[in-house]
């Protein structure tokens, strides 16, 4: 009897090993609903010779696609949930009442590896850079951040990690920076907060907040656009969402993706009533246009992540001109090179990504300013480059501190000198991000259209 359950045990555990092999062999596709793009099959023999990375790939490849993964992947988290409420996936925290929680946000709400007093201000110099630019167009400039689920909904995340509040996270820093910067900011952790009584604002199994929360935000950037007490624009105060079930959020996909969500979720039912720019492709463009017939005269440029996703259609429905960009870094040549002008130039970053304000400069062309008395001349680097018609001039500079601003004496190819303030970065020019002394750091400049010449001068001031 001992030696027939062994064999039986054995057999059961070879069929449960060899079943994803068996569907793979009969035409088993994987399906993807992690929102990241699944490994492709590796080859072997590439065109240029032996694949010697194929496997590293191909297991990479069998992790993402064997027999029965979504299946397989969903019963062992059902378990750990029901057994440990543990997801043992390192993305996905799990939290209270069913909720889940991205795990890249864990530093911001525990308080660990924060930003820098000077990495905060470095930060803050680059926004305020980007508000000047937007200003100089005729453009009312906005810093948002978006803010994490948890920073919202503290109360359902596992009482394991404890959350600091002590010194302030760094969107706190950040918005206390951009004020001394005299850089207006949309606090929407403050609205959203004064709002958790409407309902829940989040999806309980996905990042991002739901419509309750998106129309929450967009009122808030439209009272920046209408001003005038002759605007209008709906609200959608009058709409009444319906409770529906179903919705399966990205943290869900990542540990539950064979499985549909019984969590409810708002539903408002607003059509979309707006035009998208002939050729544009939402789901794939870096930036698109959006037009209607409501507030003609009113444009938006909007910066944005996945958070924007579900105001768009609420903005653009609402706005006779909308322009949204996911490029990173910031490219604001969009406002340069654009027909129409803009009323609003904002930005929306979400909490745990505002450290990669640091990663490298945005691409904003330069605005003329005059040498401040007092400003030190520097030691410095320059070389210059050519990006999309624009000339780029980057380097590093010495005695640097985050208190000071970099200024470059640009030797013109028209025979003048220009100064401009360049953004401080911490990745050299070249991509490399080699690490500088506490004293200097990199420094990028792109000179407005039609403006070409070199470095002559660095002064800190």
């Amino acid at each position: 009897m001992k030696k027939g359950f062994l064999l039986g045990f054995t057999a059961l555990i070879l069929l449960i090993c060899l079943l994803p092999l068996a569907a793979n062999i009969f035409g088993y596709k994987a399906a993807n609903r992690e929102n990241r793009p699944l490994a492709r099959k590796p080859e072997l023999i590439t065109r240029d010779g032996l694949n010697l990375d194929f496997p590293s790939d191909f297991d990479d490849y069998w992790s993402d696609h064997f027999g029965f993964r979504e299946e397989l992947v969903t019963a062992f988290h059902s378990a750990t949930l029901t057994l440990f409420n543990d997801t043992l996936n390192e993305k996905v925290v799990a939290g209270k009442e069913g909720f889940l929680f991205y795990s890249e946000t864990l530093n911001d709400y525990a308080g660990i590896d924060r930003m820098s007093d000077d990495e905060i201000a470095m930060a803050a110099a680059s926004i305020r850079l980007i508000m000047e630019y937007a200003e100089s167009k005729g453009a009312r400039f906005v810093f948002s951040a978006a803010p994490n689920k948890n920073t919202i909904y503290p109360e359902y995340m596992p009482d394991r990690i404890k959350r600091a509040y002590e010194h302030g996270s760094n969107r706190e820093r950040l918005y206390a920076a951009l004020k001394e910067q005299s850089v207006d900011t949309i606090d929407f952790a403050a609205l959203l907060t004064e709002h958790k009584g409407d309902g829940l604002l989040y999806y309980q199994q996905d990042t991002h907040w739901n419509q309750r929360g998106a129309i929450i935000a967009y009122n808030a950037i439209m009272k920046l656009i209408l001003t005038s007490g002759n605007d209008c624009y709906d609200d959608y105060a009058a709409v009444k969402p319906t409770e529906k079930t179903g919705y399966s959020g990205d943290l869900h996909n990542f540990v539950l993706p064979a499985e549909s969500s019984s969590l409810s979720y708002p539903d408002y039912g607003i059509p979309a009533d707006y035009t998208t720019d002939a050729g544009a492709r939402p789901q794939r463009d870096p930036s698109f246009g959006t037009t209607s017939g409501v507030n003609k005269d009113k444009a938006l440029l909007l910066y944005r992540d996945s958070f924007g996703e579900a105001i768009i259609p609420l903005l653009s429905s609402n706005l006779g001109r909308a322009v949204y960009s996911q490029e990173f870094p910031y490219n604001l040549t969009l406002a340069d090179n654009s027909s129409q002008g803009f009323d609003l130039i904002m930005i929306e970053l979400v909490e745990r990504n505002i450290p990669n304000l640091l990663s490298s400069a945005p691409f904003v062309p330069a605005v003329e300013k005059q040498l401040p008395e007092g400003a030190c001349r520097a030691g410095f680097t320059a070389e210059a480059k050519q990006k999309a018609g624009y000339t780029q001039l980057c380097g590093n500079v010495s005695a640097y501190s985050a208190a000071k601003r970099i200024y470059v004496k640009v030797a013109c190819t028209d025979g003048v000198e220009r100064v401009y303030e360049a953004f401080p970065v911490s990745a050299s020019c070249d991509g490399a991000g080699q690490a500088l002394n506490a004293s200097e750091m990199d420094y990028m400049l792109t000179l407005p259209y039609g403006i070409d010449g070199e470095a002559s001068a660095v002064w800190l001031g």
